[in-house]
């Protein structure tokens, strides 16, 4: 996990709690071009997904583009991840690489009450 994410995950967690717009983001509003209504995961705990469905996609052959997804950054989808994430007892940001299966079943749940 880069560093830049452990940080930031480590800042959500021990908050728990929706952090809603940070407009004063430099990369604001240029990091997803629009409707953008949570910045909550501003690095997506599912990162890379891999899903095109979302809107990401694979760029020079290995690395994952989220530029075009705005899922994670639903009102209801980050909150409904941040619970499920409370839930599943992570509450730094090593419980993200531990919890990976997991996390990724709280993804395939979410999706359902909230499709891309």
């Amino acid at each position: 996990m880069h560093p830049f994410a452990k940080r930031h995950f480590d800042k959500v967690l021990q908050k728990g709690e929706l952090s809603g717009i940070d407009k004063g983001c430099k990369y604001y509003p240029s990091c997803h071009h629009n409707n953008l209504e949570d910045c909550t995961f501003c690095y997506c705990p599912f990162y890379p997904c891999g899903d095109e469905a979302t809107g990401g996609k694979w760029i020079r052959g290995a690395i994952w583009s989220c530029e075009d997804c705005n899922w994670i950054h639903r009102t209801k989808v980050a909150s409904k991840v941040l619970e499920e994430m409370k839930n599943l007892g992570i509450n730094k940001s090593e419980d993200i690489e531990k919890e990976w299966i997991s996390l990724n079943k709280v993804r395939e749940r979410v999706k359902t009450l909230y499709p891309l």
